[in-house]
């Protein structure tokens, strides 16, 4: 999983998601793509999810367009 955006923007959501082998480098990147939506209108919607396997850490954040 690359760092990206899955969007159906016209639906009003997104997912945004980062992966990295380490947790803090994941969570920055994550947190850059997360303040980029934001500014263009996007809020995030719940909390972020976690997933690591043996090899990297991946993290989800869903977005909805306020």
């Amino acid at each position: 999983m690359e760092d990206s955006v899955s969007d159906d923007e016209s639906g009003g959501y997104i997912i945004v998601r980062s992966a990295s082998t380490v947790l803090a480098s994941a969570s920055n990147k994550l947190a850059t793509w997360v303040s980029m939506k934001m500014e263009v209108g996007w809020v995030p919607h719940g909390p972020p999810q976690l997933h690591s396997d043996e090899d990297k850490f991946y993290l989800i954040q869903a977005m909805i367009k306020s």
